[in-house]
């Protein structure tokens, strides 16, 4: 079944952190002119979570930048919170760390094609953000000046 798949906000991610926690990773220590290093978070890992579901071949992604499936806003949220959290040195809850181990467990589960995935409602049609089965060209060698028996001795 087809889902509208979701961008993450700050506003998502408040419903995973105490009022405090949440004010502090969006406030505490920023340099003079700096944005919500949070909004960077949340773009950063809706970005490795997007590769983790590109990495199954049968998986599509949807045609929306940033955007993840509605089922691993949890997980996405754990995995913001703890990519936030040293700029601070938040301390995490023990809830806070298993909640980010276990979702980097599936998004291995993901990536490997031993978790489905709902399918978006705009796939993406064209392999631009899915990259293409020849990824590198191998370029030609240069020729060599030296041959093996001219390294005889050394």
């Amino acid at each position: 079944m087809s889902k509208a798949w979701i961008v993450l906000t700050t506003a998502d991610i408040n419903d995973y952190l105490v009022g405090a926690q949440a004010n502090a990773l969006r406030t505490a220590a920023l340099a003079t002119g700096q944005e919500d290093p949070l909004a960077e978070a949340i773009v950063d890992i809706s970005a490795e979570i997007r590769n983790n579901i590109r990495a199954c071949s049968s998986n599509v992604l949807s045609a929306t930048e940033g955007s993840i499936p509605p089922e691993l806003k949890r997980h996405a949220c754990a995995l913001i919170i703890e990519a936030a959290q040293p700029r601070i040195k938040l301390k995490l809850s023990d809830d806070q760390k298993d909640a980010a181990e276990n979702a980097r467990k599936l998004m291995l589960r993901i990536a490997s094609c031993n978790y489905p995935i709902s399918e978006p409602i705009d796939p993406q049609t064209q392999p631009t953000d899915q990259g293409s089965g020849n990824r590198f060209q191998v370029a030609s060698s240069r020729p060599r000046i030296a041959k093996g028996s001219d390294l005889d001795g050394l």
